[in-house]
């Protein structure tokens, strides 16, 4: 059996959703396509597609193999495209998560720019606040926002950036401005739901840090959403000030207990330990946090 090449037919397969356009694209016919499959099938002792009349979809055993078979096959595209021209070289797909609001503002000219400087590189974007899981979704990258958990991927900080405590001009003037953190369990706090931050806020007191139990009536695990309602005037949010920045800067949202400030909130992109680390994602890692150095 060569097993490289059914991999490479069950690729196409489940990227095109058929085996006759697979068999077209590799210049062969549709029977040696499913000849191919079935082998690796058979080898693997499962299936890894629904096969009807009309379509072809992938089982769940195939979805998880065709993330691990794709990498594979880009980092072997790389290697080989390495010692072709003695040089190593971005050469791939990359598939990279992000929280959703930050990627909106950000993201489109950051890689925009990469693709610009590498164009063998194709980048998907996956854009949601929900904490992915690498490995199991087939991630090659994550960009992270706010405190880490322990975890055998590995970190790298792209930039720092500052989250505050903040509300309308509106609701100071009915509620009054808190003027140490204690004073937030007097008020209306509107929390980000996807955090292990969601009950408590972080503060320094007395060059500690301490957690401030805050509560609400409003919570949202999307951080436009919060600032919106904090700029209508319904209460306190705790947000980064890329998402804030504007409001803040034409007057729209005041800025309280600053001096209790977290000072290290860091934005950071997590990757799958790699003894060699391939050129395409080194390159996209330090692309990035040049770009986010010199906009955020």
């Amino acid at each position: 059996m060569d097993k490289l090449a059914n991999m490479k037919a069950f690729t196409l397969v489940a990227q095109s959703g058929s085996f006759a356009e697979a068999a077209r694209k590799l210049n062969l016919t549709t029977s040696v396509i499913s000849k191919r499959v079935k082998d690796l099938e058979a080898y693997l002792g499962t299936s890894l597609f629904h096969r009807t009349t009309r379509n072809v979809r992938l089982t769940d055993t195939g979805r998880s193999y065709l993330d691990y078979v794709r990498k594979f096959l880009d980092e072997l595209e790389e290697v080989e495209d390495a010692i072709r021209h003695k040089t190593e070289r971005p050469v791939g797909e990359i598939k990279l998560s992000a929280p959703l609001s930050f990627g909106i503002r950000y993201l489109g000219p950051a890689l925009s720019n990469y693709l610009h400087n590498y164009p063998e590189v194709s980048i998907q974007t996956f854009l949601s606040d929900r904490k992915i899981d690498l490995v199991s979704e087939g991630y090659d990258l994550s960009v992270r926002i706010g405190p880490l958990q322990d975890s055998s991927l590995i970190s790298k900080k792209l930039v720092t950036c500052r989250r505050v405590v903040c509300a309308s001009p509106e609701y100071f003037a009915q509620h009054g401005r808190p003027q140490k953190p204690t004073d937030l369990v007097n008020h209306n706090c509107m929390k980000y739901t996807d955090s292990t931050e969601g009950k408590t806020w972080p503060f320094i007191v007395n060059g500690k840090m301490k957690r401030q139990i805050v509560s609400g009536r409003f919570s949202s695990d999307n951080g436009d959403l919060l600032c919106e309602a904090a700029v209508s005037g319904f209460g306190i949010t705790y947000l980064p000030t890329f998402i804030t920045g504007k409001a803040i800067q034409n007057g729209k949202l005041e800025v309280v207990l600053d001096e209790y400030e977290e000072k290290y909130f860091n934005i950071n992109v997590l990757y799958q330990s790699h003894q060699h680390l391939s050129p395409k994602i080194r390159t996209l890692i330090d692309s990035l946090s040049c770009y986010f150095q010199q906009n955020l």
